[in-house]
Order: structure tokens, then sequence, then C-alpha cells
């Protein structure tokens, strides 16, 4: 299979991208000073005033930084593996084996992590794309460390969040999810780690952890590929 050629190791304070035996490149971890609440870099989380408004999640994990404009960092390989990633499925694999090399060197109080859930796609935009960027990042790291993954949540309308700003966000995301009707039974008493390949206010993620306790889940992880430079 294509994906299985993709693997990753952690070096240092960077994780070594390979396709076979070839070395694509490194994706550069998060680096001190960041918030351990919600990965917001450059910031301690004392000093942090960012991860104040993410209600129901324990804390978001990041590999590392997302810079949206990846043509200005060219030596930025996750950046680009993440931009890329909206327009080729495959790029799953390298970003999934990134992630799990993370949990499992970083982040090991994740591997007791019950469910995986991923962040749903609307139909219309599901349908436009062909695939969901969290569900297929979800399949690679849930393959990977064991833990199934849960779709029980989905977008009730069509929003393109990257043409808002802040305030925007928070109102948007408000009544922007639900629960699947069997996710009470898929969910109670889980703990449940969220996935996406990327994290900028957080107002998602809080929206749908926040379906996720009220369908009784022991505890709400997030886990991301980038966390975006605000």
């Amino acid at each position: 299979m294509f994906g299985m050629e993709w693997s990753c190791r952690k070096t240092n304070k960077e994780i070594e991208v390979y396709f076979g035996p070839f070395l694509k490149g490194r994706y550069e971890l998060l680096r001190e000073p960041f918030c351990h609440k919600c990965a917001h870099s450059g910031v301690t989380t004392e000093n942090c005033l960012w991860h104040h408004s993410i209600r129901n999640i324990e804390r978001i994990y990041a590999m590392g930084k997302y810079v949206p404009y990846p043509s200005r960092a060219e030596d930025d390989l996750l950046s680009y593996h993440i931009w890329g990633f909206k327009k080729w499925k495959n790029y799953a694999y390298p970003l999934g084996k990134g992630l799990e090399v993370t949990v499992r060197t970083l982040y090991k109080e994740l591997l007791e992590s019950t469910t995986i859930v991923p962040i749903p796609l609307h139909p219309e935009k599901l349908k436009e794309r062909g695939y969901n960027q969290s569900l297929e990042l979800s399949i690679v790291v849930g393959d990977s460390l064991n833990v199934p993954v849960k779709e029980v949540l989905l977008k009730t309308r069509n929003i393109d969040m990257r043409t808002l700003d802040w305030e925007e966000r928070r109102e948007a995301v408000k009544g922007l999810y639900s629960l699947k009707k069997k996710a009470i039974n898929e969910i109670q008493s889980q703990k449940v780690l969220l996935i996406d390949d990327v994290v900028t206010t957080g107002f998602t993620m809080s929206e749908c952890a926040s379906l996720l306790k009220d369908a009784g889940a022991s505890s709400l992880h997030a886990l991301v590929a980038g966390r975006t430079i605000i």
C-alpha cells in the first residue's frame, strides 16, 4: 500500500520523514516556550491569553507550528505537508506517522485514549473535496496507536472559517455541530482524543468537545499536526 511506505522517527527536536529509504525532510517540533493548554507558541502557559476561551478540552497537543503560506517558509516541511493535505489525501500518511511518533515520544499520556473522534466536514464540502482531512488523519493515527476511530459528529452548516475573524469564528461555531444518534453509546465513559490537521482559535475543538462531554466522555484531549501562527 502506498501510504505504508512513509515512516517517521524523532531525532532531537525534529521528526525525520522518510518515503521508503529516502529522507524527505524534517518536521520541526513545537519548541518551548509554548502554552501547555492550547499549544500557542511563544508564550508560557501562565502568560497565554488564548487558552482561556477554550472550554471542555483538558489540553490541545500540537506536533509543530503551521505557517499558512508555506511559499514564505520554503524549508518548513510540516507547513508544506499540511497545506498540501488540502488537495492531496496521501499527505495523511506522513502527517499521521509524525503524530504517532510525537505521541509515543513526547505525550505518552495520550496513549491512554480509548476513542479517536475526527472533526467532521459538511456534506457539501465533503463532496467538493472528496475526503475529510481530519478523518484521514484519524485513521492513520488510530491504526498506528491501535485506538478505534468513531465518527459521531455532524457539521450542520457549510461555513469556511478561514474567511472569518476571531469574533466571527466564536459566533459561527455556536450550534455548528451536532451529535449522531449513536453518539452516547459510542462515547459514554470513553477517553476521547479529538484529531484535526490544524487548530487556529480552538473554537471548533471547544464546540465539539462540549457535545462529546454531554455524550458522557470521561476525558477530552485534542491532537493536531499544526498550531497556526496567529
